[in-house]
């Protein structure tokens, strides 16, 4: 539900006064602001016991309201952003920021200054860590595809022109990811699982070989779905696929 057109969708949604929708959204981003949060504070923490988790959720509701697709962020990416900020905030207020990165500082200040500087700052501020984030998530993904034998070269050199067969092969990238043994024994052996990629997605074994590095680069893209927030958001999935 974060992820894709899907998210677009109940965002547009949400804007029109549409608050069921709200209410799945926020639900259905619980394991990811727990995820968020968790990381942040360098534990595990309950909805039952942890503040933390509440101004998460709060945060996140406040993503929805602020977010503007022309600011050229991932929606997710952008509630990732406030949740950070404002449980960055709320730690250094009860004086456990001692574990918390401190380079994610808090929401631009809002006292006396105006209206139209407070959006400024605000987005200078989200263009910022867009920025460094983008780049972050550039170097690990080119570290996690080296490991596989593959480099950004080669995923440009065999990236389909066609739509169909690109949607062809993002459809065997998302069958990996569904049966996750098969991206494991990829891990293992840096070769794609052939027999059971033909078996189970109908798609000929002559395919599957042409399009291998294309197939291993999109199913490590959406394997690390939450790690490559940025670089999933240029993928279009099949509808109905991962």
């Amino acid at each position: 539900m974060l992820f894709g057109d899907e998210v677009e969708v109940c965002l547009q949604r949400i804007r029109e006064g549409d608050e069921l929708s709200r209410e799945k959204l926020i639900t259905d981003a619980q394991p990811f602001i727990a995820g968020v949060v968790g990381r942040l504070c360098g534990r595990s923490l309950s909805w039952d016991r942890d503040d933390e988790l509440s101004i998460g959720l709060i945060a996140f509701n406040e993503a929805i309201e602020r977010f503007k697709g022309k600011m050229g962020v991932p929606f997710t990416a952008f509630a990732r952003i406030v949740i950070r900020s404002r449980v960055t905030d709320y730690l250094r207020k009860e004086a456990k920021w001692n574990r918390v990165d401190l380079h994610m500082s808090g929401i631009p200040p809002e006292g006396n200054i105006s209206q139209a500087e407070n959006n400024a700052s605000w987005d200078q501020y989200i263009e910022e860590i867009a920025k460094r984030e983008r780049v972050e998530e550039i170097n690990n993904y080119n570290e996690k595809i080296s490991k596989l034998g593959i480099t950004f070269r080669d995923l440009v050199k065999s990236s389909p022109k066609h739509q169909d067969t690109r949607q062809t092969l993002i459809r065997a990238a998302c069958y990996i990811v569904e049966h996750s043994s098969l991206y494991d024994a990829l891990l293992a052996s840096n070769r794609l699982p052939m027999r059971e990629l033909e078996m189970g997605t109908g798609i000929s074994r002559k395919v599957l070989e042409r399009g291998r590095k294309y197939i291993i680069g999109i199913a490590t893209l959406l394997y690390y779905r939450e790690e490559f927030i940025y670089l999933n958001s240029y993928v279009r999935l099949p509808q109905g696929e991962c």
